[in-house]
């Protein structure tokens, strides 16, 4: 089905060069019909009768040669725009799957507690290891802590694609791994990192063994820390061939 450009009453009534194609095929049919008169059916003189064919053939022809800039000003924008919200859904379709991929593997680590509970340092918490704006009392689903964490997990996903725009063209499993361990350890912390370093490279692979250096708190190594980069490492490589 033929689709015409959102734009296309304003080329037809205000832009110069479709007005003059319009002109053009007028010319072009009184062109046509001028060729089928003799000079004596019009009660001309021959010499006239050549010259305003010589113009109507001058004006047919060159007319073809102008450069109808609005138009094509009109095609390009609107084929800019479908293009540009082509990206944008593809865009939010991989961030979708990322999503997708990282909430499982990051509440698996944090572990849920639907109660606000107080950490081992004191500041109160709820779900997924969430804390921002948790008050006593505060209680959710397992379902509204899932939730909550796909959300925390896509702004921490955005602060690194700010400092390695590159991440998104790799694996959707390589962004997950990537997005459940800079949950743990900060972006800050993330894009400084030469893990960051590799994924502006696009070196995935690289990126991925970089996970199981991330296993020290405090200074010290945690047990739980090792086995949660040894399973994000392994996300991480499975998205690899």
């Amino acid at each position: 089905m033929m689709k015409l450009i959102p734009e296309w009453k304003k080329v037809a009534t205000g832009a110069w060069s479709f007005l003059f194609s319009i002109a053009n095929a007028l010319f072009l049919a009184a062109a046509a019909g001028w060729e089928m008169m003799a000079p004596e059916d019009l009660r001309l003189e021959t010499s006239t009768y050549l010259a305003v064919g010589a113009v109507l053939a001058a004006v047919t022809g060159g007319s073809r040669l102008i450069q109808q800039e609005k138009l094509a000003a009109a095609i390009a924008a609107y084929l800019q725009d479908e293009l540009g919200a082509v990206k944008k859904r593809t865009l939010v379709a991989g961030v979708a799957a990322v999503m997708a991929v990282a909430t499982p593997i990051t509440m698996r680590w944090e572990g849920v507690r639907t109660e606000a509970y107080r950490d081992v340092v004191g500041i109160w918490t709820v779900c997924a290891g969430e804390t921002r704006g948790v008050k006593p009392g505060d209680s959710y689903t397992v379902a509204e802590c899932e939730a909550m964490l796909e959300t925390r997990l896509l702004e921490f996903y955005d602060g690194v694609r700010a400092c390695a725009p590159q991440i998104e063209a790799a694996p959707v499993e390589v962004q997950a791994a990537v997005t459940s361990w800079s949950y743990n350890v900060g972006v800050g912390a993330a894009c400084r990192s030469t893990l960051a370093r590799h994924l502006r490279a696009g070196e995935w692979r690289a990126a991925c063994e970089q996970l199981p250096r991330w296993n020290r708190a405090g200074g010290r190594v945690w047990k739980g820390l090792v086995n949660r980069r040894a399973d994000e490492r392994r996300l991480c490589l499975s998205g690899l061939t």
